[in-house]
């Protein structure tokens, strides 16, 4: 113990240089060579350079050209209509709701940016085939929040084939009880095939993102940041990030977890056999009650966490990376390997296994579980790659987000006790000027005479010209995301 606490004070004295022990820290990775398990060496190899194919091992479309995970085969609401969001009301024509309770493959296209306040009640997905398309929000782009009434996830998807990118969840405190007032959860068994990526979500009263019973499911390229210690009635002491219960076989990839204390996220499944797969991930907090934790309530758990970087803050209980929850006996086998978890694990020549306290290392394993293919990078590019990258940047990272990022960087800031006026409140996003779309096909004019289609021919938008089995929506929906690969798009020549 006095050991350990030694290293934890050595640590501390650097604590507000981060620039110099993460360049020493870069240099040591790089000189042993990353360690990310055979199952990650090919991934790692090529980093996220090379573009992926856009059809999965299994015949499948991916959902876009950088979804990975359990999540990828999501179709979305490809070959469906096009619903304009022309407005920030609750409800009512024109509004996201509109558009999300609408029936049959559809995709919401934003013509306005600004923040979408929710008094009443949730925004529920009950119809399947859905493609909310933040990324193509002008001006600040688009946020949901919760009214001081409204005590249920801004969000709930409780159906299957759901594709969400680029929208800021920024629920905030509520006034009577609630279990779960947070920005988004998924339900049921029925909640299968669901992509979530580029999503910022902060300011949860318990946890800010949830589920229970769902499935096949990915949360990539996120930021799950500053949950509230105390968001209102029956909701105290709490500052937890991310639970999903039930269900199985979850990706989590590429994110930032942010001043969350607890559940970064925490992953107790039901299914036998299934697989969670936590990857290049990048954690702080100011103090730690547990970090990335699972639990064998319902299943035997079976988890793969590679290539994360945790930051060291206050131990409160366990601050090592990874811990177990023995909750019915049925047990867990841990697959780690080439983690950065200080002050634990901070060299690639050091035992995996160190970023798990000692009375827990029986659990690990030796070989990964089978999981979808994730592109790998070690732990340090991780931390750049996702500071960089990670949260709804389209068309732009809004000021809370920037917040984060910065107090990540220097190892400052505080966990968040009830009110977001505290650190800023609610960033004033604009309202912006949408593109031109004469047809309204969802496709800028622009891109349409750029690529030889028809800006006054509205179903030219579901046409495939390339033949690669993405729509011609969905390609300038990935140019609008910043997909790489985006200026791929080749029309097929004409038969004629």
């Amino acid at each position: 113990m006095l050991a350990a606490r030694s290293a934890v004070s050595r640590r501390s004295r650097h604590w507000r240089r981060p620039d110099i022990v993460a360049a020493q820290l870069m240099l040591a990775w790089l000189l042993l060579g990353s360690q990310v398990g055979p199952v990650r060496e090919a991934e790692a190899a090529t980093a996220v350079q090379e573009p992926l194919s856009p059809k999965l091992p299994d015949g499948r479309q991916r959902a876009f050209p950088t979804a990975e995970g359990f999540g990828a085969g999501a179709a979305g609401g490809r070959g469906g209509k096009v619903i304009y969001v022309v407005n920030t009301n609750e409800s009512g024509p024109g509004s996201l709701r509109g558009c999300i309770e609408a029936s049959g493959p559809r995709v919401c296209i934003f013509r306005t940016g600004g923040t979408i306040t929710l008094r009443e009640k949730s925004l529920l997905v009950r119809n399947p085939f859905l493609t909310i398309a933040g990324e193509t929000a002008p001006g600040g782009g688009i946020a949901i929040r919760n009214g001081e009434t409204q005590i249920r996830p801004s969000i709930e998807i409780w159906t299957n084939d759901v594709i969400i990118r680029h929208i800021r969840l920024r629920p905030g405190p509520h006034a009577r009880k609630a279990c779960c007032s947070g920005g988004l959860g998924m339900y049921s068994e029925a909640a299968r095939d669901i992509m979530l990526d580029h999503i910022s979500a902060s300011w949860g009263s318990d946890e800010t993102v949830d589920s229970e019973d769902a499935s096949n499911f990915t949360w990539q390229w996120g930021i799950a940041s500053e949950p509230l210690l105390k968001g209102g009635p029956g909701k105290n002491n709490r500052a937890r990030n991310m639970l999903f219960t039930k269900g199985g076989n979850v990706s989590v990839h590429h994110s930032l977890f942010a001043f969350g204390r607890f559940r970064n996220p925490q992953i107790k499944m039901k299914l036998p056999g299934a697989v969670a797969d936590v990857v290049n991930n990048v954690l702080f907090s100011p103090e730690w009650q547990y970090v990335v934790s699972f639990g064998d309530e319902w299943t035997h758990i079976q988890a793969n966490v590679v290539g994360n970087y945790k930051i060291a803050g206050q131990k409160l209980r366990n601050d090592h990376l990874v811990h177990l929850f023995p909750e019915s006996g049925l047990g867990h086998s841990i697959y780690v390997k080439d983690n950065y978890d200080e002050p634990y694990r901070t060299a690639p020549d050091q035992d995996d296994s160190l970023v798990l306290a000692e009375d827990q290392r029986r659990f690990v394993v030796k070989a990964p579980f089978e999981a979808p293919a994730i592109r790998t990078s070690a732990p340090m590019a991780a931390f750049e790659e996702v500071l960089e990258n990670a949260g709804a940047t389209k068309p732009e990272r809004d000021e809370a987000d920037s917040r984060i990022v910065e107090d990540v960087k220097s190892r400052g800031g505080r966990l968040l006790k009830t009110d977001p006026r505290e650190v800023g409140g609610w960033p004033d996003l604009d309202a912006g000027t949408p593109y031109q779309d004469g047809d309204m096909d969802g496709i800028s004019d622009d891109w349409e005479v750029k690529y030889g289609l028809d800006p006054a021919k509205a179903d030219d938008g579901r046409q495939d010209m390339d033949g690669d089995g993405w729509s011609n929506l969905e390609e300038f929906l990935h140019v609008m995301a910043g997909d790489p690969g985006d200026g791929d798009f080749r029309p097929l020549p004409d038969p004629q």
